[in-house]
């Protein structure tokens, strides 16, 4: 994404860890809108200092002021909204910009693209922050409505492995509320969301924040309404060539968390494989077992 630092590198005489720093904003401009100038950094394996001179060479008068102009320039692109856009006029924008996609190629591309992207551009420290959350919590309740929904039934599945208590909400009873008005301050919520955002969901984030449990926010922007409302925000890239959006990356980042979690979990583990071994070894098909009988393509049995 382009942005307004691009401009003012092209007019600046830079030392070369500053053009590591330029490189670095002008790809992560989502995360370096939120990060400090110590975040900064060390993702790009500098000083505080360098980051500070940086932004003083490119026209600023310390990293906080850079900072806010790339996030003013953020909400300045999102003017129209994403989130408000119809869903023909979504899938119209995502074909202008990534063309067809019909190539193997060009899907493999921006697959690729998003996977990177989405798990690069968070900070190791939010990473932390949201591994901790749910560690710590003595129930974790997990939702995702819509084309979220499949990648908060994917961490919830693995999450009971390694915790004790997790609670997958679907969208029935007021669109989730009955289920999380069980929710208290020990508890953490965590939410996968992506344009279009809904009045709904950000319901739901308000009434896990008002019960004093820790909101866990995984979307697709910074500039997502449901920002306000969480302790620990995660951002994928969710956009493609098609009418739905990709959670390719979403789920990449859901099973980078639960990996972080497994050595914090690893006696519970190990106890819980032992037990299910037990009960579905009979169950397992012995590849010699299966094979038998088996007819080949064109021939009657």
């Amino acid at each position: 994404m382009e942005n307004v630092v691009a401009e003012r590198v092209k007019k600046a005489k830079l030392t070369k860890s500053q053009r590591k720093i330029a490189e670095y904003i002008i790809a992560n401009p989502e995360l370096a809108g939120r990060s400090s100038s110590l975040e900064v950094a060390r993702a790009v394996g500098v000083s505080d200092v360098s980051v500070t001179r940086f932004a003083r060479a490119i026209g600023y008068p310390g990293f906080t002021e850079l900072k806010n102009d790339i996030y003013d320039s953020l909400t300045a692109q999102a003017a129209p909204g994403a989130g408000r856009l119809t869903l023909n006029e979504r899938f119209e924008a995502n074909r202008a910009e990534f063309g067809s996609g019909s190539a193997r190629e060009e899907f493999l591309k921006r697959q690729m693209f998003n996977l990177e992207r989405s798990l690069m551009q968070n900070s190791e420290a939010a990473y932390e922050q949201f591994v901790n959350a749910v560690a710590e919590a003595r129930t974790c309740f997990v939702a995702g409505f819509r084309g979220c929904y499949g990648a908060a039934q994917h961490f919830a599945w693995i999450l009971n492995v390694l915790i004790d208590d997790v609670r997958l909400i679907g969208d029935v009873g007021m669109g989730g509320v009955d289920s999380l008005m069980k929710i208290d301050g020990s508890g953490a919520f965590v939410f996968f969301s992506a344009s279009r955002y809904y009045k709904s969901d950000l319901r739901l984030l308000r009434l896990a924040r008002s019960h004093g449990a820790r909101v866990c926010l995984i979307t697709d922007s910074v500039l997502s309404p449901l920002v306000e409302y969480a302790d620990v925000v995660l951002t994928a890239e969710v956009r493609q060539a098609s009418f739905f959006n990709s959670t390719t990356a979403m789920n990449a980042i859901g099973e980078y968390l639960l990996t972080l979690l497994t050595p914090r979990r690893l006696e519970r583990y190990r106890a819980h494989a032992r037990e299910r071994d037990g009960y579905t070894k009979e169950l397992l098909v012995d590849p010699g077992e299966a094979s038998t009988g088996v007819v080949s393509r064109g021939e009657k049995k």
